[in-house]
């Protein structure tokens, strides 16, 4: 009965408005961490048809027995009518500057000699029609992986497109072998009357040969070897990446890297003080707020840079922009430290609750796994305003290389969230300067 007493008084400790919440809030975190998290990867892969790409047509129709061939107007049908990604058509210029800024997330090109390829693939001389994806490591890793289910619904289109074109070819041959079989057998019945005259066996023969030579012939030797494995496998889909990540543990260094940065910010301050009351109380609350944030924020930038120099010695991370990196996750540390300093300060023990919160929620709307189009509605308008989003993106450039501007951007809203908390903190000091009753003639707490 002793031990339910004190357990009970540990529940009545807890006596504010927003106190009270804490210990039922608390019991709610495996399921706000795994209910949200496994909500925002639900089904990733089913909504691929919210992430943006382009193709490019600068393929000409060629005229193939009569008939127009217009293999790229074929293929840019098909894609489209699919629905498998949000595919939009695009000039060459503007599909790659989109894919470097990260408004494309992969381009898809048919080229110029696209029809005449497939055209050619029951010719002597057979080509291989070929169509070129390129993707972008910068804007995500793992839309790499997915765009692989672009390349299998294009090599399969690309196919039905070529079957379709050799069929008409060999339908068209078809009626040629027939005509000329027909008039072969009008010509040896004509022959078959006329054997008995030798003035007409001569004539008769050279008519039939040259009926015979009219037949199309199938092709021999090399020829024939070739136009069989084009026929088997007639297009093939290159690929090319503009910032290559080119493993996994690369391409996932800036979601991790941001996930690190932000719990060091989450447990610094449950071992420091995010103030200190005495400064506050001596009329220096300005002073209390930065002397509070400066020890936990060294020792972020000192963290963020160990992490870096391990990552890069043991694993051999190899970043495109080294040095950019090392800045960056230091404002970042700076910053972050500073966000879990005003929760902290606002809330107490119940702000490194929030944090944790904020933590559950930045998982699942930075996009640092899937691209954020893939999310549910509330992750998508989450996206922009939390500050690790800004880390992953920047984080990408420097180790995967990509557009400088979203590099400046990541520094410029890190470093406003940063100065942003700093200066609450110090407001909140201010207004605690401000003794009120309940302070003087604090609640006797049993």
């Amino acid at each position: 009965m002793r031990a339910l007493r004190l357990a009970q008084l540990e529940f009545r400790r807890f006596r504010g408005p927003l106190s009270r919440l804490v210990p039922w809030v608390l019991a709610l975190v495996p399921l706000l961490y795994g209910a949200l998290y496994l909500w925002s990867n639900w089904d990733p892969y089913g909504l691929l048809h919210r992430v943006p790409v382009a193709i490019v047509n600068e393929d000409k129709p060629v005229k193939v027995q009569g008939r127009t061939v217009d293999g790229g107007a074929r293929i840019v049908r098909a894609v489209r009518e699919s629905g498998s990604f949000d595919w939009h058509t695009s000039d060459a210029a503007t599909a790659r500057d989109k894919l470097r800024t990260g408004d494309y997330f992969f381009t898809v090109t048919v080229p110029r000699g696209f029809s005449a390829d497939l055209a050619s693939s029951l010719s002597p001389k057979p080509r291989r029609a070929t169509v070129h994806i390129e993707l972008n490591d910068a804007n995500g890793f793992i839309i790499g992986k997915a765009a692989d289910q672009a390349r299998l619904e294009l090599q399969n289109q690309l196919s039905a497109a070529a079957q379709e074109v050799e069929l008409r070819q060999v339908f068209g041959q078809g009626r040629e072998l027939k005509d000329g079989l027909d008039k072969s057998a009008a010509s040896a019945k004509e022959l078959a009357g006329q054997a008995g005259n030798p003035a007409t066996t001569g004539p008769g023969l050279q008519q039939l040969a040259q009926l015979s030579s009219a037949v199309p012939q199938a092709p021999e030797g090399q020829a024939a070897k070739e136009q069989a494995r084009l026929l088997a496998s007639p297009v093939d889909v290159t690929s090319a990446n503009l910032h290559p990540a080119h493993r996994y543990g690369r391409g996932m260094t800036p979601f991790f890297f941001s996930i690190a940065l932000w719990v060091f910010g989450l447990v610094g301050y449950l071992v420091l003080r995010p103030y200190n009351p005495r400064a506050v109380d001596e009329g220096r609350p300005v002073t209390a707020a930065f002397a509070g944030w400066l020890p936990t924020a060294l020792l972020g930038v000192v963290g963020a840079l160990v992490l870096y120099a391990v990552v890069q010695l043991g694993l051999d991370l190899d970043a495109e922009h080294p040095w950019l990196l090392v800045a960056l996750v230091s404002v970042a540390a700076l910053s972050f430290v500073a966000l879990a300093q005003f929760f902290r300060t606002l809330l107490g023990s119940a702000g490194g609750l929030v944090l944790l919160i904020l933590l559950m929620l930045q998982l699942t709307s930075c996009g640092g796994l899937y691209p954020v189009e893939t999310t549910p509605a509330f992750f998508r308008a989450l996206h922009p305003v939390m500050p690790m989003t800004y880390l992953v993106e920047g984080l990408r450039v420097t180790v995967s290389g990509g557009q400088g501007s979203t590099l400046g951007l990541s520094f410029g809203v890190l470093a406003a969230y940063g100065a942003a908390a700093l200066g609450a903190t110090a407001l909140l000091l201010v207004r605690r300067r401000r003794w009120s009753m309940g302070q003087l003639k604090p609640e006797i707490q049993f």
